[in-house]
């Protein structure tokens, strides 16, 4: 579906090369590079982000957000997997040249695709990548 990348399981190695000197380590889950040669995790050639999490307490976002309610979900758990992917994007952004990237954040069999630029994010509506398919349309089309 995607022949053009390649999906690197980064989840034990820190990118020690360019946030050495962070106070966090950085490592997704899995990094995602065009040039189909990078090993390990080097945020400076990553196109795309993937965290996984497995259970639907660590979702950073409210599952139905009504007019005047938080987007972010408001649980300790929540805060902690935002503060994590925030901090990649951060860390990702820090290092290239973009007005933007993408990460993606999967709880279970959900999935959101998030947009980050110098301002803030956007966030899709979790949606069930088994059933639905829009997460591979994404990095088909990516």
């Amino acid at each position: 579906f995607a022949p053009q990348l390649a999906f690197v399981n980064t989840s034990k190695h820190a990118d020690t090369k360019n946030c050495s000197s962070f106070t966090f380590n950085v490592k997704p889950d899995v990094c995602v590079y065009a040039d189909g040669t990078s090993h390990g995790c080097d945020i400076s050639k990553t196109e795309i982000h993937i965290e996984f999490k497995w259970n639907d307490a660590h979702d950073a976002f409210s599952k139905h957000p009504e007019v005047d309610d938080p987007v972010v979900s408001q649980t300790d758990k929540g805060f902690d997997t935002l503060g994590q992917i925030t901090s990649y994007a951060a860390a990702q952004l820090g290092a290239q040249y973009r007005t933007h990237i993408f990460s993606v954040l999967i709880i279970r069999n959900r999935a959101r695709i998030i947009r980050w630029d110098r301002e803030g994010a956007i966030v899709t509506a979790a949606f069930d990548y088994n059933s639905e398919p829009h997460l591979a349309d994404f990095f088909h089309r990516f």
